[in-house]
């Protein structure tokens, strides 16, 4: 069997290095600073695939094959039509889990893998998450943890954060700010390979 396409993660996120360790695939983790654009809240699904595209662009000078793939991701957090980003102080936690408290939010992911020849395949993933009503204690005490601090909406679904879920309706792995599944279905689009060839002993 040939070798397979090399995986370059263009992102700094620990959170999608994890998820991709834990496929058991052979990746390596490449830098993608760009400008991010801030989407509103009618244009979220074009905005984190535009961020996303743009991180993968800028990924494409570390590869060195025609065949290597770029895997870039963004993900936004909105609440009834207002973008909730990272935070920036103690403030913005503390505002945001707030307005989380009780009320139902969608976590929106945009993943682009591409190809230095110009291949691209593209998913919009959401998921629905639900907090519990929270009390003004609790959030203080998470706010002075340094959990939420790299977050978008200040929580960490797969670590402290989890103790306020009622809820998820949708991927849990792209609340996580990765959607594994759909990664799973587009990847074969891309480099033309059944998926189960990256699984094989």
């Amino acid at each position: 069997m040939n070798a397979l396409p090399k995986l370059l993660l263009a992102s700094a996120s620990p959170r999608r290095r994890q998820l991709l360790e834990a496929l058991g695939l052979s990746f390596t983790v490449i830098p993608a600073e760009v400008e991010e654009i801030d989407p509103t809240s009618e244009s979220i699904e074009a905005g984190v695939l535009e961020n996303a595209k743009n991180k993968g662009l800028a990924g494409l000078k570390h590869a060195q094959n025609k065949n290597d793939v770029i895997i870039a991701a963004d993900t936004l957090v909105v609440l009834k039509d207002k973008v909730l980003g990272k935070p920036k102080n103690s403030s913005d936690v503390l505002a945001m889990l707030g307005s989380l408290s009780g009320q139902t939010h969608q976590v929106v992911t945009g993943m682009v893998l591409q190809t230095p020849t110009g291949k691209q395949s593209s998913a919009a993933v959401s998921s629905f998450v639900t907090f519990r009503n929270l009390s003004e204690d609790e959030i203080k005490s998470y706010a002075a943890t340094r959990e939420p601090y790299d977050k978008a909406g200040s929580y960490a679904i797969q670590g402290l954060g989890a103790i306020f879920i009622e809820k998820i309706e949708g991927s849990y792995t792209n609340i996580m700010g990765f959607p594994i599944e759909r990664f799973l279905i587009e990847l074969p689009k891309i480099t033309g390979l059944p998926v189960y060839q990256w699984f094989l002993p």
